[in-house]
């Protein structure tokens, strides 16, 4: 399926910072107006000088100029945090909002395709709205402060700038899940990054968040 007018639902989160914005991750517009859904951990529960990139294209289908530095943006607060889920909303003064519903992974099935639409390296300060395609490996529980979350694990190697990413289903008008990150082995021993990445989570594992909670924090 080709995408269009994703360009106008999935969005870089930034931090304006003395030096310029500094790119943190990805954020989309849900079916509320002005409301966006991202990471917990991209923003870490701070909202000062927290902005939103507008994108410079009209669709997923234009070329974009890497070499273009300027950005517009608007202001971001935080509006609503799930720690347990890894779930923030996002508010910003504009009227914008999704067309796709948000549904849950209950209706994913193991072995489906599905798309991912982020902006990987972001980091790095690479703007470029992606769409990757890969499939659902598995359906799992993960534990956090004894509350057990739905999880999907997507068969493919996330990389940092991708954490907010909406997962949608190839035909389907609605996000059924969100991108996490990916799967990171406890360390008891301590640990070794490698310009900034663990090497233990170079591998295609990656685990996606039910939207059901994004849904949740809107009602």
């Amino acid at each position: 399926m080709f995408f269009t007018d994703i360009s106008y639902v999935v969005h870089p989160v930034g931090r304006i910072t003395p030096t310029g914005i500094s790119l943190l991750g990805t954020a989309f517009f849900i079916n509320k107006p002005g409301i966006l859904a991202t990471a917990s951990h991209v923003v870490g529960n701070n909202d000062n000088g927290l902005v939103i990139i507008m994108n410079r294209i009209n669709s997923i289908q234009d070329y974009q100029d890497t070499s273009n530095m300027q950005v517009s943006y608007v202001p971001a607060k935080i509006k609503e945090i799930n720690p347990i889920y890894d779930v923030c909303l996002l508010e910003v003064p504009q009227t914008i909002q999704s067309t796709l519903d948000l549904t849950s992974t209950d209706s994913v099935h193991v072995g489906e395709n599905i798309s991912i639409f982020g902006y990987p390296h972001c980091d790095h300060g690479r703007m470029v709205l992606t769409q990757q395609n890969t499939s659902v490996g598995a359906k799992i529980l993960i534990n956090s402060s004894g509350i057990k979350a739905k999880n999907i694990v997507l068969n493919i190697q996330s990389r940092p700038g991708q954490s907010g990413s909406p997962i949608i289903v190839p035909g389907s008008s609605s996000i059924s899940a969100m991108l996490i990150g990916s799967y990171a082995p406890q360390v008891t021993n301590g640990g070794i990054s490698i310009g900034g990445i663990d090497p233990q989570t170079l591998h295609q594992t990656t685990h996606a968040i039910s939207a059901a909670y994004i849904k949740e924090m809107t009602e």
